[in-house]
Order: structure tokens, then C-alpha cells, then sequence
């Protein structure tokens, strides 16, 4: 069973690691197909929910932008914040963030 999610994971990674959207899509296919011909019900679960956003999920080789730093900015602000509680002024708050995130 451990073997038969290995295998299911390294499928999925197959889908992020393809060189362009064909063979994403494909690998994807196959990953469906593997899931749905195995017995393990949190794999076939996780292919329920994201079978709707096949599209979507496709869709990052076609546009390969991701908000990923800005939500990781945000993140360090919202760590400073909650540190920062108690402060007596935004200056020092200002220059925390500053200094973290540049």
C-alpha cells in the first residue's frame, strides 16, 4: 500500500515536472487513470476534488506567472504585525517590515 502511494506521488509530481502542456496533460491523464484503478480512498478523494480544475491546473504552462512572492510578502508582514502587537507607533512597525521584506 505504501509502495502504491509512492508510486500515485511521483505520478503527480510527473504532471509539474513535464516540459510543456502536452506531455502536462497527458501525465495527468495518467495520473487519474492510476488513481482510479487503485484502492487508496485519500487519492481518490484528492482526485475528486481537483478533477473540476483540470484546466486550471494546465493552465500554468501556458502562462507560468505566479503570485507566489507577493503572497509570501504579505505573509511576512502579517508575522511582523502579530509580533509587533503592543508597539507604541507604525514607525517602528514600518521599519521592521522594511527591513524584512526589502
Amino acid at each position: 500500500m505504501l509502495a502504491d502511494a509512492w508510486a500515485l506521488k511521483e505520478a503527480l509530481r510527473a504532471v509539474y515536472a513535464a516540459a510543456d502542456r502536452t506531455a502536462a496533460e497527458r501525465a495527468l491523464d495518467r495520473f487519474f487513470a492510476a488513481v482510479e484503478h487503485s484502492q487508496l480512498r485519500p487519492f481518490q478523494s484528492y482526485v475528486k476534488g481537483i478533477t473540476p480544475w483540470h484546466e486550471e491546473i494546465l493552465a500554468c504552462f501556458d502562462n507560468p506567472a505566479s503570485n507566489g512572492y507577493a503572497e509570501g510578502v504579505i505573509n511576512k508582514v502579517k508575522v511582523i504585525k502579530r509580533r509587533a502587537y503592543g508597539l507604541p507607533g507604525f514607525k517602528g512597525f514600518r521599519e521592521r517590515v522594511l527591513l524584512a521584506c526589502g
